[in-house]
């Protein structure tokens, strides 16, 4: 039988893990870091909707390209630096 609170749990679960902040580790400083991902923007920026955005694909092999990995234990947390992009598949 269906149980309700079993459900809610799962759905709360999830809704939390969407939550999470991504995290990058990789090599040097936050300084290098923000390089890193300002060439991998200005190398791969294109525009849709008249939007600016970013290939999610293309966007993690650069990122990997200079070193920097997601990892959810990460020392680089982009939303805590304020450094969240939007990027489409």
């Amino acid at each position: 039988m269906f149980n309700i609170k079993t459900w809610l749990l799962t759905i709360s679960f999830f809704g939390l893990a969407g939550c999470a902040s991504v995290k990058y580790d990789g090599p040097g400083t936050v300084q290098d870091f923000a390089t890193a991902r300002t060439e991998c923007y200005s190398a791969l920026q294109g525009t849709a909707d008249g939007e600016p955005t970013v290939n999610c694909g293309a966007w993690t092999a650069c990122l990997t390209s200079k070193g920097y990995v997601k990892n959810r234990y990460g020392k680089f947390d982009v939303e805590e630096l304020e450094m969240t992009i939007s990027c489409s598949d």
